[in-house]
């Protein structure tokens, strides 16, 4: 039986493929009425629909939103058509919309609910006009955005009423209909024009003067508001949305029927698709009109998308967006079910024979069925459930229907032409019925496969570029062979169609012949294999690409792309790097781990020891050479002569390299390849301007990419378990549940063999051990044996490297045990080693050249110990004991010198060196004060510095053994020194010393005076004194220098009275001329308490003088501060004779002048000013008078001096 001959009805019958808002034929609405299913999912829509809409017809309701989503081919767009039908109650050929849904009993009509026929009979009965319109195509290029949409409703709105899609015509026309002028204003504009109104409006631009004399005509306008009108028509029009409610709302008002209003909106959510613009302007029309109407205006749009995913917009306008879905409270989702039963019932439903044949013959193929439809990787597809499904969807297969209708949807999403393909949105139906249709001829055997489908999804398609490669592939010969055999194409079809939807279907090789299958006793093996040919094709044509297990067709764009990344250059290293770190960073991590020797018990030894490893792929180092004592080398296909050559690989691998090879296959080896030339090309290339939608590509390759490395990760792991370990010439055996186990378990098998020594630990030191250490002292040291081998091992190499006259550091030690072969030490186990030789008296550390004692604080020792940073400052010696001779020379200098006993400690040279320096500065301290005061000359000076500089010798000594030197060098001198210091110092602390400084007190008085003067007594005293201050040892002499102090103070005072009468009298002398002076002035009560009082107080000052100097220098001062007052007494003078004048003058301008012309005033007195003149200062130079001439000569030169300094205002004061 052929399939055309199954079908209930004529499969060739016209159907519209394409359901648009646009207006048809009354034949084409018919067929869409009478043919229109009304599934179950659609039965509880236009319950939902009409149960809402009453509420608007009985009452009031501002919830007038609609909202109508399905994915692409849903059947939205003409559940949206029937709804303008009924709404409208078209009547075609007699009957009715309402007739279509309602007609016949309770099983026949397509509206089965009593209730919801009730609310339709209601809807139908209301006058309402319907506008069914397609948002896209009434949009005005150019039209602002901010307006755009509220623009398109007027526009269909002005149109529903007979007025101008222009929104400023429609004005004028909308407020001559109201004043009742519209109609005679056509028949004048016809008049003038010849033409219609209707027919002529839209070239309005030109009829300017037609326009302006039939609005005069009709009495509307003056010719001149006419011309005014014009020329704002050719301004920019504006509405807000709340005026164009308000327009609604005043035509609904106007009709006084209950008239309502219905704004169909075909593919809203494609127009707005997310734009906060227009998302926004959507909801304020939707709420404006229903506000306004209450429930006479309705908004009802269709969109692919879910209202959620069109508001679906984060940060701040999120709630302003939320507030669309408040708006559009009516939602009817139209899902794949609905339209499987629509496809079934209009178009698939098969006649009785047919039926029956179908329902009987699926047991011959249903286990084969079953068998050869079993998809991979993919979510459940749906197949046959029975023979009547089987009949139902015949020649189908039940997965096709939810899968193309996802292949359209995606198609759409993706292509450049995007809203072009949305505006002709092809139904399901539509594809079902054409490839039925293709298929008619066809036997009871056949099936459709896939690609049958894409003929009628070419027509769709057009001229896109997509469709163009699948053109061009059809007309390569490579591709399509000489005999006509498209089957290369029909797989190119294929993987165009699932190509977006991979979340459906994998393009996988099975997965790609099963939707290929096209009859029920298909030979799936063959099949597969032509397949498989196919793809190889199509691969080397660069149509498709393989990632992993998939096939994908290649856009123009990504064949260019795939080009450009196959065309990479890579290296072996590029590769070998890729693995380094999939192997050694995300396998393993860090390329370090812990070991324990053989006698590392317990939690103190866990990751004590952490050893390094250097990583090779191959020769390939990865990072830094950190450890070349343990190395790890990978071996991959690309070490031609090593790898998998098990003869080579136990003879190249060492104690110090572990060789691991790795049985990686070719298809891995080329997916690292494909993964590292693709990663590169993503993160390399930023733009390409011959990709137009190179983001897209890149994007979809990054995504692929990530796949292939997941799987990559995936196959390395499984090829790491088959990994085999070969060590110092020989097979390793490993053990571990992964990789990272296994390569540890070779690690530690290594680390035993090349650390060997690291079994000389035997006690996990801590630092704090250490320090505990070294704060023993005394006594209270206990002995210690941790670790007593590795101190040995220690000790031995310092007297190696010593008796090679090499200097040894920290350094030295921490580079030649710390973590290296054979030992592996960490740096507590040297510095442990270091303490205990240290503290045991065994070796001496140097700290920049300066010994550190035992006996030092525990500080610094210890941060000596502990160095690190610069480890080469710690230099280290072994040293050697003091001798019993040594010994004893300390002894007995610590008696003569300290007299202390016991300063020897027999056990601890360093005790023994401290406590004689401790000694030697204190008395450096002592002896330091006894020469500390400047001038003194104190007895044997000369042999304290001696004796001081080497008591500092002997504290500067840079250990205990120069110590020991410079005690034999110097015991001679210090002997000496020990027979000097008692008198020394019983000289310092008896009164011997203040004898001594009160004689070098009175010596300096006579001495040191400018004025030589003195007495015969007191000079032989003084004699004395000095006879015995020049003695070397004057100790004995002493004594003798309190009688001579004690005759030379008998003598001084009298000397000192003596001389301080004689300067008394001459102050006093002074003092009285300077009184005298000032008696002879009108002011002497002014100065003379002044006067006595500084006289007086230098005559006081006499008594408290010691020296010489200071009573002749009291005269001196007397003379000084003679001169200072008779300037002042004169500055005083002169300033009271500048103020009498001021007086006297002012007295004279006050007395009045005479009457007659013969008064003559006064001569104004010239002021005089005194100015005092020492007579010292008018000879000029020196002169020898031997005449009465010379008396004469001088006498002239005097007075001229005089008559020079002598003015008119002047009056000079000679004083001696």
């Amino acid at each position: 039986m052929k399939i055309d001959d199954m079908f209930l009805k004529d499969i060739h019958r016209n159907i519209e493929g394409v359901i648009t808002a646009s207006k048809v034929n009354d034949e084409q609405v018919y067929q869409e009425l009478d043919e229109y299913v009304v599934t179950k999912e659609l039965q509880g829509h236009f319950k939902t629909f009409f149960d809402a809409y009453k509420k608007g017809v009985l009452g009031d309701t501002s919830k007038i939103g609609v909202w109508i989503q399905g994915f692409f081919g849903s059947g939205k767009s003409h559940f949206l058509k029937i709804l303008s039908y009924i709404l409208e109650n078209k009547e075609i050929n007699g009957k009715t919309a309402f007739d279509f849904f309602t007609e016949g009993d309770e099983g026949t009509r397509k509206i089965k609910d009593d209730m919801t026929i009730a609310d339709m009979r209601l809807a139908t009965i209301t006058p309402t006009n319907v506008i069914l319109f397609n948002v896209e195509s009434k949009h005005q290029t150019g039209t602002e955005e901010k307006n755009s949409l509220v623009n398109v409703f007027l526009k269909v709105f002005n149109d529903s009423l007979g007025f101008s899609t222009i929104p400023q015509l429609a004005d004028l026309e909308r407020d001559l209909s109201k004043k009742g002028k519209f109609e005679v204003f056509k028949r004048a504009f016809e008049a003038e024009q010849g033409e219609s109104w209707e027919e002529s409006r839209h070239e309005i631009d030109f009829l300017e003067d037609e326009v302006v004399d039939a609005l005069v005509a009709v009495d509307y306008f003056s010719e001149t508001a006419a011309r005014n009108w014009f020329a704002k028509y050719e301004k920019d029009y504006q509405i807000s949305i709340e005026d164009f409610a308000e327009l609604v709302e005043e035509h609904l008002q106007s009709k006084e029927n209950n008239e309502h209003i219905v704004f169909l909106v075909d593919e809203i959510g494609q127009y707005i698709g997310g734009n906060r613009s227009l998302t926004l302007q959507l909801q304020t029309i939707v709420e404006e009109l229903g506000n306004k109407s209450r429930g006479k205006a309705w908004v009802i749009v269709t969109s692919q998308e879910l209202i959620d995913a069109v508001t679906d917009i984060s940060g701040s306008a999120a709630t302003d967006f939320s507030k669309i879905k408040g708006r559009f409270e009516t939602t009817l989702s139209l899902s794949s079910a609905n339209a499987d039963e629509v496809i079934q019932k209009r178009i698939l439903a098969k006649n009785t024979s047919g039926q029956q044949f179908l329902e009987a013959d699926y047991s011959n193929h249903a286990s084969n069925l079953k068998l050869m439809l079993q998809f991979e990787d993919s979510p459940e597809l749906k197949l046959f459930n029975d023979a009547k499904n089987y009949a139902d969807v015949f020649p189908f297969i039940p997965y096709q229907f939810n899968l193309l209708a996802n292949i359209l949807t995606q198609i759409s999403k993706h292509s450049i032409q995007g809203s072009n393909l949305s505006r002709g949105e092809r139904s399901l139906l539509a594809f079902f019925k054409e490839t039925a249709e293709r298929n008619a001829e066809s036997d009871s055997q056949s099936l459709v496969s896939l690609d049958q489908f894409y003929p009628s999804l070419e027509k769709w398609l057009n001229e896109t570029k997509n469709n163009a490669v699948i053109k061009q592939a059809s007309e390569n010969s490579r591709i399509v062979s000489g005999n006509g055999d498209n089957f290369n194409i029909d797989v190119l079809k294929v993987l165009f169609m699932i190509k977006y939807v991979d979340q459906n279907v994998k393009p996988t090789l099975n997965n790609i012949t099963n939707l290929l299958i096209s009859r029920v006793d298909e030979d799936k093996m063959a099949l597969r294999k032509k397949v498989q040919i196919a793809l190889k094709v199509l691969i080397n044509e660069n149509l498709i690409r393989q990632n992993l297990q998939s096939y994908v067709f290649q856009t123009d764009e990504e064949q260019e792309v795939t080009r450009l990344i196959n065309n990479i250059d890579l290296s072996a290293a590029d590769v070998e790097n890729k693995l380094a770190v999939d192997i050694f960073e995300d396998k393993v991590g860090k390329n370090s781990f812990s070991y324990k020797n053989r006698n590392a018990v317990g939690k103190t030894f866990e990751n004590r020891y952490n050893f390094s490893y250097n990583r090779y792929i191959d020769d390939y180092m990865h990072g830094k050479s950190i450890n070349p004592q343990l190395e790890v080398k990978i071996i991959t296909p690309y070490y031609d002569g090593l790898w998998s050559d098990e003869t080579q690989l136990i003879y190249q691998s060492t104690k110090n390299q572990l060789l691991i090879n790795v049985p990686f296959d070719q298809e891995f080896m080329n997916h690292m390849s494909t993964y590292i030339k693709v990663e590169r090309y993503v993160t390399t290339t930023t733009t390409n301007s011959a990709i137009r939608n190179f983001a897209a590509v890149k994007a979809e390759k990054t995504t692929e990419n990530q796949d292939l490395n997941a799987s990559i990760q995936n196959q390395l792991s499984e090829f790491l378990k088959e990994a085999s370990f070969y060590f110092n010439n020989n097979t390793l055996e490993v053990s571990g549940s992964d990789f990272k186990a296994r390569l540890t378990d070779a690690l530690q098998q290594m680390a035993k063999l090349v650390y060997h020594k690291n079994e000389l630990i035997d006690s996990a030191i801590t630092e704090a051990d250490i320090n505990g250490l070294l704060r023993q002292s005394g006594d209270a040291f206990v002995a210690q044996t941790d670790n007593q081998n590795a101190i040995e091992e220690v000790k031995r190499y310092i007297q190696i490297q010593q008796g090679k006259n090499l200097t040894i550091t920290m350094k030295t030690l921490r580079d030649y045990f710390v973590g290296k072969e054979p030992y592996g030490f960490v740096n507590e186990d040297i510095e442990w080693a270091i303490a205990r030789l240290f503290k045991e008296g065994n070796l001496i550390l140097f700290k920049n050249a300066i010994p550190l004692s035992t006996t030092d604080d525990v500080s610094e020792i210890s941060k000596s110990i502990f160095e690190r940073k610069s480890p080469e400052k710690i230099r280290i010696e072994l040293r050697q004991k003091a001798n019993e001779t040594q010994k004893s020379l300390v002894k007995s200098l610590g008696l003569e010198l300290f007299n202390s006993k016991n300063i020897v400690d027999d056990s601890n040279d360093d005790n023994t060196h401290l406590r004689f320096v401790d000694r030697t500065q204190k008395m450096i301290a002592e002896f330091t004060g006894y020469i500390s005061e400047a001038g003194a000359h104190y007895p044997q000076t000369e042999v304290v510095n001696k004796a001081l500089k080497i008591l500092r010798q002997i504290i500067a000594a840079r250990d205990t053994s120069a110590f020991f030197e410079v005690l034999k060098e110097k015991e001679a001198d210090l002997r000496d020194w020990a027979e000097d210091l008692e008198d020394i110092k019983n000289f310092h602390v008896s009164n011997q010393k203040t004898l001594w400084n009160k004689s070098r007190d009175y010596i300096e008085r006579i001495e040191g005076s400018m004025i030589k003067e003195s007495t015969p007594a007191i000079d032989s005293i003084l004699s004395e004194m000095k006879a015995i201050l020049k003695q070397s040892v004057p100790y004995k002499s002493i004594p003798e220098l309190g009688r001579l102090n004690g005759a030379f103070e008998t003598e001084y005072m009298a000397f000192m009275d003596a001389k301080t009468k004689i300067a008394a009298d001459k102050i006093e002398s002074i003092k009285q001329s300077v009184l005298e002076d000032l008696g002879s002035r009108d002011f002497e009560d002014t100065f003379k308490n002044e006067a006595v009082s500084e006289f007086d107080k230098l005559i006081r000052a006499l008594d408290t003088y010691q020296k010489i100097d200071q009573i002749e220098l009291a005269a001196v001062q007397a003379e000084s501060l003679q001169r200072n007052f008779i300037n002042k007494f004169t500055l005083e003078e002169n300033r009271r004779r500048e103020a009498a004048a001021r007086i006297e003058e002012q007295e004279v301008q006050e007395t009045p002048a005479e009457n007659n012309d013969d008064y003559v005033p006064a001569e104004k007195q010239k002021l005089k000013k005194i100015e005092t003149v020492y007579v010292k200062s008018l000879i000029k130079q020196s002169s020898r008078i031997g005449s009465e001439s010379d008396i004469d000569a001088f006498i002239n030169d005097l007075k001229a001096e005089l008559l020079a300094q002598l003015k008119n205002d002047i009056e000079l004061d000679i004083r001696p």
